[in-house]
């Protein structure tokens, strides 16, 4: 971990390069089901789509084993030429050329984001879990995201999108101000078509001041976001994560059931009813996500933090050693997508968000000062033969070394502060801990507010997170 004076020294400089990041493009996002009269279409371009992509895939490949590299111009030539040719007619399968242009860029940016993987292996191979894969085929006979560019799609002056090459398709904007369009998404998800619609607006983000307030924040599993604060007064909000784990346990507890019915009947493991099943989970997580976000947003807004540190450690999941139970509710959370919704949220607002690693803080205590490093950490207290090396004794508690016990995800959400910015606490924290030294035996009660989903905060008064043992 980085010294004192280069964490202070750093974080100014973290801080603005993220200021510099302008949402001006925003997505809309609409759901065509299959009673629409547009899904029949929007099958039919989707399974082209996935044609013109095996097809040009097979050509940059091809090319590449012949030791040549081929750009989106010469993989749009090769195209034309096979139509002039009457060799292949994919060139004009979907309708409209910019269609199957946009599904040839797809199929050269993957190739790319290949080529830079590969590069980057090679300088710092530790670094990945195995060598980078040439992208693969798209399944025969599955339908594939297309993109359609602002020249093909037309905003019209009563806020409807247009796209007359798609037999006139019309979705009509819920936001009325919108003055341009980038393009239009269209993405096959779980039997229906999601419509995700980019545009413009004329709002520029003006990013507020660093003023050292602050609002930190952990995620988790049963406690989906623990935040704290180092403003005085500030009561930590536990938004529960419940609701998600109630959904991804019915969601797998049906999924399995109705595996196993196909694979008794011989069946083909993909039907109507996991479509729909796949469907209403992710929608679930979605709002979830959204509401949780729009809270944490409002939240340091209230409070005037201008900043959010925010814990993350990418690739964890990919190395879960938890057991079977725990793993699954584990990974059942998009914590990632979470994340996103977060930074998007809050930096519309001016509120600048940074992710931080949160290695070794739940393992360190926050009451006693301890720097958030793998010295301090688990393992080596029990190398030095301290007792007791796990303070984490029981679920959902921490125990410092005075004997005082606080909420363990409290404590890691201060922690995680802590290693951005070293001296946030310096004028200390009033509010969130009584004193008391005459007492054997004291309670500490604060108010944490539980998100239970829907449109409610509840409040849990009296709830015993800290206490002190003599």
């Amino acid at each position: 971990m980085r010294s004192y004076k280069k964490r202070m020294k750093l974080f100014p400089k973290i801080r603005e390069a993220k200021t510099k990041v302008q949402y001006e493009w925003l997505t809309e996002r609409h759901v065509i089901r299959a009673s629409d009269k547009f899904f029949p279409l929007l099958e039919k371009l989707g399974h082209k789509a996935n044609n013109v992509y095996n097809q040009g895939l097979y050509r940059v490949r091809h090319k590449l084993f012949q030791g040549e590299w081929m750009n989106s111009v010469e993989l749009d030539r090769s195209f034309k030429t096979s139509r002039d040719n009457r060799d292949s007619m994919l060139y004009e399968s979907m309708g409209n050329v910019h269609l199957v242009q946009q599904v040839l860029k797809t199929v050269c940016q993957d190739m790319t984001n290949w080529k830079k993987s590969r590069d980057a292996y090679r300088k710092a191979s530790q670094k990945f879990s195995g060598y980078p894969k040439l992208p693969s085929y798209k399944r025969k006979g599955w339908m594939m995201p297309f993109v359609v560019d602002n020249q093909t799609a037309k905003l019209r002056s009563d806020g409807t999108v247009e796209i007359p090459c798609m037999d006139n398709f019309r979705i009509e904007l819920w936001h009325k101000n919108v003055k341009k369009i980038q393009q239009v998404r269209i993405v096959p998800m779980n039997g229906v078509f999601i419509v995700e619609i980019v545009y413009k607006t004329e709002k520029v983000i003006e990013y507020k001041p660093d003023n050292g307030r602050y609002l930190t924040i952990d995620p988790g599993v049963n406690n989906a976001f623990a935040c704290a604060s180092n403003v005085k007064g500030f009561q930590p909000v536990v938004f529960n994560g419940h609701p998600i784990k109630s959904v991804n346990q019915f969601y797998n507890k049906e999924r399995a059931r109705l595996l196993s019915i196909y694979k008794l009947s011989r069946q083909r493991e993909q039907s109507h009813r996991l479509d729909r099943l796949d469907f209403k989970r992710n929608q679930k997580i979605e709002r979830y996500a959204h509401e949780v976000s729009k809270r944490i947003a409002e939240l340091a807004l209230s409070h005037e933090c201008n900043t959010i540190v925010i814990g993350r450690n990418i690739g964890l999941k990919n190395g879960s050693q938890m057991d079977k139970k725990n793993n699954q509710n584990f990974i059942g959370i998009p914590h990632d997508r979470m994340l996103q919704m977060i930074m998007y949220k809050a930096n519309l607002l001016g509120i600048v968000v940074i992710p931080v690693n949160e290695s070794y803080s739940s393992q360190t205590s926050f009451l006693d000062g301890e720097e958030v490093i793998n010295a301090n950490g688990d393992k080596a207290r029990a190398r030095r033969g301290i007792r007791p090396a796990k303070r984490r004794f029981k679920r959902g508690l921490y125990r410092s070394n005075n004997g005082t016990v606080l909420n363990a995800d409290i404590n890691a959400a201060y922690q995680i502060l802590r290693k951005v910015v070293p001296n946030a606490y310096a004028d200390g924290i009033e509010g969130w801990l009584a004193d008391s030294h005459n007492s054997t035996r004291q309670y500490y009660k604060y108010t944490v507010l539980y998100y239970l989903g829907g449109k409610s905060l509840k409040k849990h008064r009296g709830t015993l997170l800290c206490k002190r043992t003599s």
